[in-house]
């Protein structure tokens, strides 16, 4: 958050979920937020630059669409060893540095060095492959290697070293 008003990165798909339903108020342009019209929360995909209110019962919060500029790639655990499964997150920023609200739904492009496997989710318990821009990998040998990641024009590399098991 910056301030009072909350940070969505265009390309993001953003879920607002409250113990009361929330809904969208004075979007500019109209065309900066799509609703996904799911039906137990207020789904929306960031088009592009722009700002609205969400309002979930009293809460209300001042949101502002804005372009990734760089992606930030960080290694979960202390670190990453053979056969054992580790997740790296993707993090947003505006040109200012200021961190964006990636959203629960947003998929990402992922590459890794031969040798780091990408862990795909299967879809169970509502899962989904990036929630939040987390990854799952597995590395089958012990060296140092290279993940990157591609969120709309931003991209993001990670030099990580891979333990012996």
């Amino acid at each position: 958050m910056h301030g009072q008003e909350r940070l969505l990165a265009v390309g993001g798909v953003h879920a607002f979920e409250g113990t009361e339903p929330c809904h969208l108020t004075n979007v500019e342009p109209a065309s900066a937020l799509e609703d996904l019209h799911w039906q137990n929360a207020l789904v929306v995909r960031a088009r592009e630059e722009g700002r609205a209110e969400l309002a979930c019962g009293e809460h209300r919060a001042r949101m502002r669409v804005v372009t990734p500029a760089q992606l930030e790639l960080r290694l979960v655990e202390e670190h990453a060893a053979v056969g054992q499964r580790f997740h790296v997150r993707a993090v947003p920023h505006d040109r200012a540095g200021h961190e964006l609200e990636i959203g629960k739904w947003t998929e990402l492009t992922w590459r890794a060095d031969e040798g780091i496997e990408r862990e795909q989710s299967s879809g169970e318990f509502g899962q989904c492959d990036s929630c939040f821009g987390m990854a799952g990998f597995r590395a089958t040998t012990a060296r140092e290697a290279t993940i990157e990641a591609r969120f709309g024009a931003a991209t993001g590399a990670l030099r990580v070293t891979v333990r012996p098991q």
